[in-house]
């Protein structure tokens, strides 16, 4: 299963986590089914920017 590290956000997850993604799930979707509420004005149709995401390189692991 793909890992996925959530930072900390002090809104929307103070601690931050790492979750685990199903590899035909969206990182939207994965959050959420961990609880991590994240908003979704257009109910995840990719019609809007609420729910966008920044993606960081990895730094210090191995790619696999």
């Amino acid at each position: 299963m793909p890992k996925i590290t959530i930072l900390p956000n002090e809104s929307i997850c103070p601690g931050g986590v790492d979750i685990e993604a199903n590899a035909d799930e969206s990182i939207l979707d994965a959050a959420l089914r961990n609880n991590i509420v994240i908003e979704h004005a257009c109910e995840k149709s990719c019609a809007c920017t609420t729910c966008h995401v920044i993606v960081r390189e990895e730094i210090g692991r191995a790619h696999v």
